[in-house]
């Protein structure tokens, strides 16, 4: 009986777990088919580092107010495209990832190399 919860307890939790990821897999969702913004997967690992610890479920509600990558893909073309230039802005200026995250987790610091990825992505 024990044996039984806990298989189904886990099978539940993969199938939970494997939705949330394929929202936020590269180009899940609405992207570059409608005019939108896929999320390219070397993009996508750099959010992933740098980002998604707060723009994501599970994140701050003031981060998630701002940008959920989580439901990128839900976003529409015109959504997408405003978010993209805003998340290129924001780390071009230093305010993203904050400084008080990276001092919490320095492999989070974004490259200038990084910064121009997700900004070549973003136009």
């Amino acid at each position: 009986m024990k044996k039984s919860i806990l298989f189904s307890g886990t099978a539940i939790a993969v199938m939970v777990l494997a939705v949330v990821l394929s929202a936020f897999a590269p180009g899940a969702g609405k992207g570059d088919q409608d005019g939108g913004k896929a999320i390219s997967e070397d993009v996508m690992t750099i959010l992933n580092n740098s980002c998604a610890k707060c723009h994501s479920q599970g994140g701050s509600g003031a981060a998630l107010a701002n940008l959920n990558l989580t439901k990128w893909g839900t976003y529409d073309s015109a959504k997408q495209i405003k978010k993209a230039t805003a998340i290129c802005r924001t780390v071009q200026s230093g305010k993203m990832p904050p400084k008080s995250f990276i001092n919490k987790n320095p492999q989070a610091a974004l490259t200038e190399a990084q910064k121009a990825l997700i900004c070549s992505w973003a136009q």
